[in-house]
């Protein structure tokens, strides 16, 4: 039996997982401050929100590198400013649900997206760069 080499489907196996990732980190985030437990350990949620966002950014990435998409760092950066100005959205529109804006969260959040920028940069790197003892 021949494996199915086509990376199609597992592209948008990424594709849903990545953009329902997003759907689900919008409503966790606008989740009412009278409905969350307080966490009990230092830093819990700038922790949370570094994890959240970096999960974020490397997913969409991911899902590029899977779908065969010509992927420069340009890209890398562009998508990384585009989740940083959404993290930015986010902590604005917390307001409306009982919460409150933080600088230092948005600030966590961008290292996440740094981060996995980083990440995905030297993957891309490594997967285009053949090296001397690799053949392409």
């Amino acid at each position: 039996m021949t494996p199915n080499l086509n990376p199609l489907p597992r592209a948008k196996r990424l594709l849903c997982l990545w953009l329902g990732y997003w759907l689900a980190l919008f409503i966790v985030m606008h989740v009412p401050a009278s409905s969350l437990r307080p966490l009990r350990f230092n830093y819990a949620d700038k922790i949370i929100h570094l994890v959240l966002y970096f999960l974020l950014a490397w997913l969409g990435g991911r899902y590029f590198f899977v779908a065969g998409r010509a992927v420069s760092i340009a890209k890398l950066v562009a998508f990384a400013g585009i989740y940083g100005l959404y993290a930015a959205f986010e902590e604005w529109s917390q307001k409306f649900v009982g919460r409150t804006m933080s600088l230092g969260d948005w600030l966590t959040d961008a290292v996440g997206i740094l981060l996995a920028t980083l990440l995905l940069a030297l993957q891309r790197r490594s997967n285009t760069d053949p090296g001397p003892g690799r053949r392409v």
